[in-house]
């Protein structure tokens, strides 16, 4: 592990983030997968019919003086802030219950944006912060992909430790943000890796008052790293706390939150943040839709919703379950016992299971899941038969519905539950 001597060190400020209520510590998991990445997504990019110009709270909190601008400054502004992967990076406004602060952040799913602990939590300001306020892809005072409101907040639980030191703290500077909307879907998303490389680009909102909202973006080389933090050359200002950095392929090896006369530095996307951030940004949406006697396809519905019938003595045929927006690794898989066939073979991922056209009944039902998403959800499920009603839940394999009784199922429900 590599030794360096931090000398007059400056957290990056002016920008600093929020919690609010439903605020929530991480307690990160031991790392089990073998992946070292997730792959960026570049959305699909459609912007509104015209900007959308949203008045600004002015911060009270300004850095006094530049931070961390290393030699000359190498930055340029991106003057079209609509294109991959700059859409990806998220001006954000946090009111503290002390101050209101500007910084930036990244998504990294499609509600999910990673920025710096600090810029969540801070005590110098009351603590959490009370709102935060997101525009992705800001513009000077245009933000093309409107605005969107955080729901709720994660933070390292070593970095609100106050017993330790501020330089072990800033170790594990970190944080989180659940956003109201899937902007994401639209903006796209920048991957994460846990592979350091030499290549590398810091993308952000310095100092925005002075720098008119503005983005600003350079690349350069990685100077150094440790067990938990990244060294660059990068210029940075106060407001580009919590910007990503990441590489030539989009994904992120870290996040600025630090500057220095003679280098910066972030928290490292290491095993163990990678785990985290991957548990966090994880969206998975489970839907699902049955084929039903003298009706057909119905609509699909999601987690818990109902497919089918009750009370019409009709009987379900056939059979869709898809996930989506998951970062695990792994397939929902399930299988029907159909009248006459009996069980069929296993299907996974939106392919039928059942049979249409022959007025054959589903009498049973097994879905289970496969690879990480096993190591991370559970699937719950029950169903409504014939002469009986709703059963109870049953779970990642069991049977639900009846063999050997003739009974058909009539409507089921399905839950994808986080562990």
């Amino acid at each position: 592990m590599l030794s360096i001597c931090l000398t007059s060190e400056t957290e990056a400020a002016d920008w600093d983030i929020v919690a609010a209520p439903g605020s929530e510590q991480i307690t990160t998991p031991t790392p089990e997968t073998t992946n070292n990445s997730l792959p960026a997504f570049e959305g699909t990019g459609i912007t509104q019919e015209s900007d959308v110009v949203f008045p600004i709270l002015d911060a009270t909190t300004f850095p006094t003086t530049p931070e961390s601008i290393i030699g000359i400054d190498d930055r340029s502004i991106v003057s079209n802030t609509t294109l991959f992967p700059y859409r990806t990076s998220c001006f954000i406004v946090t009111t503290f219950p002390d101050a209101i602060k500007y910084g930036s952040g990244n998504l990294v799913s499609s509600d999910t944006i990673l920025t710096a602990g600090h810029c969540i939590y801070d005590e110098t300001f009351g603590g959490w912060a009370t709102s935060i306020a997101v525009y992705p892809a800001r513009n000077g005072f245009s933000s093309p992909f409107g605005k969107v409101n955080a729901k709720s907040f994660y933070v390292s639980s070593e970095y609100l430790n106050l017993s330790l030191t501020i330089d072990k703290r800033r170790e594990y500077d970190l944080g989180h943000i659940k956003l109201d909307q899937k902007i994401g879907k639209t903006t796209g998303w920048l991957g994460l890796t846990k592979t350091l490389s030499n290549d590398i680009t810091l993308t952000g909102f310095p100092t925005p008052k002075n720098r008119d909202y503005k983005m600003y973006t350079q690349k350069g080389k990685l100077k150094n790293s440790s067990e938990n933090n990244i060294f660059y050359g990068l210029d940075t200002e106060g407001g580009q706390s919590g910007s990503a950095v990441y590489n030539t392929n989009n994904n992120i090896i870290g996040v600025h939150t630090n500057g220095d006369v003679a280098y910066n530095w972030g928290t490292r996307m290491n095993a163990k943040n990678f785990e985290t951030t991957k548990k966090i940004a994880d969206t998975a949406m489970l839907s699902y839709r049955s084929h039903v006697q003298n009706i057909g396809w119905q609509g699909w519905v999601n987690d818990t919703g109902t497919t089918g019938t009750t009370g019409q003595s009709k009987r379900l045929e056939a059979i869709n379950l898809n996930l989506s927006d998951s970062s695990y690794s792994g397939n929902i898989e399930y299988r029907t016992h159909v009248q006459d066939i009996g069980w069929q073979t296993w299907q996974k991922n939106g392919a039928m299971a059942g049979t249409t056209g022959q007025s054959k009944r589903l009498e049973a039902l097994e879905i289970r899941l496969t690879g990480d998403l096993a190591k991370n959800y559970n699937i719950r499920y029950r169903s409504h038969v014939q002469s009986i009603g709703w059963q109870a839940w049953k779970s990642n394999g069991q049977m639900t519905g009846t063999t050997g009784q003739s009974l058909r199922l009539e409507a089921i429900q399905i839950q994808l539950v986080k562990k």
